[in-house]
């Protein structure tokens, strides 16, 4: 009877480890099925948004907006994907994407010029939306008329003179 107990107290003992390690020890493929779930649930890209949205200003979810706003500009695709790519790398660099709660690519990454005492800035309106919901068409077009639709946020901003990203903010 104890030759049968061992083994199986030794399968308990080892499964229990493996599931008691942290991620990185062994490649926690819990984890990379979480992510992959994500992927396929949130519509992440980024959109520049037309002129047209600012109508009623800059709304934004994140808890901080933008002050001392002067004027507004459209951001082109080509600056977008441009900044888009050095906004990766930045979060990443920084430790930033380490406090969202999703990859930054999983987010609609909202895109948009403002002008502050002569100096263009770009803000990006950073939502978390559920492919297939209303609020991804709306999002491509203009800001959230409701926060409640969006499942998380956050905004930073990029100084085009200094050519850096500030002003991290979140919901």
């Amino acid at each position: 009877m104890k030759s049968i107990i061992a083994p199986h107290h030794l399968l308990l003992l080892t499964l229990t480890m493996l599931f008691a390690m942290p991620s990185a020890v062994r490649g926690d493929p819990l984890a990379q099925r979480a992510r992959q779930l994500a992927a396929r649930k949130y519509a992440g890209m980024p959109v520049a948004l037309p002129v047209s949205a600012f109508t009623n200003g800059l709304r934004v979810c994140a808890k901080e907006t933008p002050s001392g706003i002067n004027g507004y500009w459209k951001v082109t695709p080509k600056i977008m994907d441009l900044i888009d790519a050095e906004l990766m790398v930045y979060l990443r660099k920084s430790g930033i994407d380490k406090k969202l709660p999703f990859a930054a690519k999983l987010y609609i990454r909202q895109y948009v010029g403002f002008v502050r005492d002569g100096v263009r800035f770009i803000y990006v309106n950073a939502l978390l939306i559920e492919k297939g919901k209303p609020a991804v068409e709306e999002a491509k077009k203009d800001f959230p008329r409701a926060c409640e639709a969006v499942s998380g946020s956050w905004g930073i901003q990029y100084d085009t003179n200094a050519k850096k990203f500030v002003s991290f903010t979140t919901r």
